[in-house]
């Protein structure tokens, strides 16, 4: 087994920041406590051609991409698609010597590349599930990554030593892919970025890709009900995604674009925490959201769907609200209680940073990480 001092680690995402999805943000964070931790990192990503990326020009890690499309648009889910990937992984492979090739995302095409090299190569193969159950996505997107799931996904998760699981539900999932070995290690939360300041105003904030599997579209539903009961809210969306367009739509025929502004991407997301007072992501299919997460350290209350990992997370009425799926009239309700209620949307809001700061800190994720590096030899 290599020393912990000199083990290599290759963690591999097809997005990074400033792309600002959750598995991004959390490979971001991983790679830089790793280096804290002592570790050698190297970063493998796919590059449409439109990113710089934050950490390309970190003298602490190597950095290497491949050319790629994304499919985004087309398949309605977050898709790259490369075939200069996978020559150009064989030279990062040569070129690095990892020990461990880490990761993301059991749907990503990179991660698929680090499975099918690992039938020849040395490495160790750990597999972050970010994702859980997909049963509520659907259309042609639907479709595609139930097929997917099944097929390539199931290949990852065989082929991998470790299976980094987010949630117990994600670990299930994990199990019925064919895992061998699983932890469950939940995302975490810089507490000292994302700190609570009191909002001054009204204000509903969604952060997430615009996709239907976000379940933007039941918020936006909800909106003229939340906008009517407390006309001097605001409301700001945070995301890009191929339901831009009907987003904008929505907005300015429901004669909301007074009070909605939706921002295609902020420098700063903290920032976006620091001016709400509740949080709503209404998802369809997660693991466990980081967004969440951000939110409660910032003592912002989360209005969010009771899936995958969140339950695990959030308790009903004392750290946030939970709600099933596809349920605006509910995410109304639940939205124009908070705003009405200022004495339980405070105590919603220390309940839910007492919990974050307890319990998900990244210096317990990287910990906890760095032992399933050490355990896989």
């Amino acid at each position: 087994m290599a020393r912990h001092s000199k083990m290599r680690i290759l963690l591999c995402s097809d997005y990074l920041p400033p792309s600002d999805g959750g598995v991004e943000q959390v490979v971001q964070k991983l790679a830089m406590h790793l280096i804290e931790e002592g570790y050698e990192v190297g970063i493998f990503t796919l590059n449409d051609g439109t990113r710089k990326f934050d950490l390309q020009n970190n003298p602490d890690i190597s950095f290497y991409t491949a050319s790629a499309i994304d499919l985004t648009d087309t398949v309605g889910l977050q898709s790259m698609f490369s075939l200069s990937a996978l020559r150009e992984f064989r030279h990062v492979l040569q070129g690095f010597q990892p020990d461990v090739v880490h990761v993301h995302n059991r749907f990503f095409y990179t991660s698929a590349l680090a499975a099918l090299y690992s039938l020849r190569a040395e490495y160790k193969l750990v597999t972050t599930l970010h994702l859980g159950d997909i049963g509520m996505i659907s259309g042609v997107g639907g479709a595609a990554a139930r097929t997917f799931e099944q097929t390539v996904s199931r290949f990852v998760i065989s082929r991998s030593d470790q299976v980094i699981c987010v949630s117990s539900a994600a670990e299930s999932i994990a199990r019925s892919l064919g895992a061998k070995r699983t932890a469950v290690i939940r995302n975490a939360v810089d507490i000292e970025e994302f700190s609570p300041v009191p909002a001054k105003k009204k204000s509903l904030l969604y952060i997430g890709r615009l996709v239907r599997n976000n379940g933007i579209q039941d918020l936006l539903s909800a909106l003229p009900g939340v906008l009517e009961a407390h006309p001097d809210a605001e409301v700001h969306i945070v995301g890009n995604g191929p339901l831009e367009a009907e987003v904008y739509k929505s907005i300015r025929v429901a004669g909301l674009s007074d009070s909605v502004t939706v921002y295609d991407y902020v420098p700063d997301i903290s920032e976006m925490y620091d001016r709400a007072s509740v949080f709503c992501r209404p998802s369809y299919s997660e693991g466990l959201p980081l967004t969440m997460l951000e939110a409660m350290a910032s003592g912002v209350p989360p209005v969010v769907t009771a899936i995958a990992g969140v339950p695990e997370v959030v308790t009903d009425r004392k750290t946030g609200v939970l709600l099933e799926p596809r349920q605006s009239d509910k995410i109304e309700t639940a939205i124009v209680e908070l705003f009405k209620d200022e004495t339980f949307r405070a105590e919603l809001a220390k309940n839910a940073r007492e919990y974050v700061a307890n319990n998900l800190t990244w210096e317990q994720r990287a910990r906890e990480v760095s032992d399933v590096y050490q355990n896989v030899f």
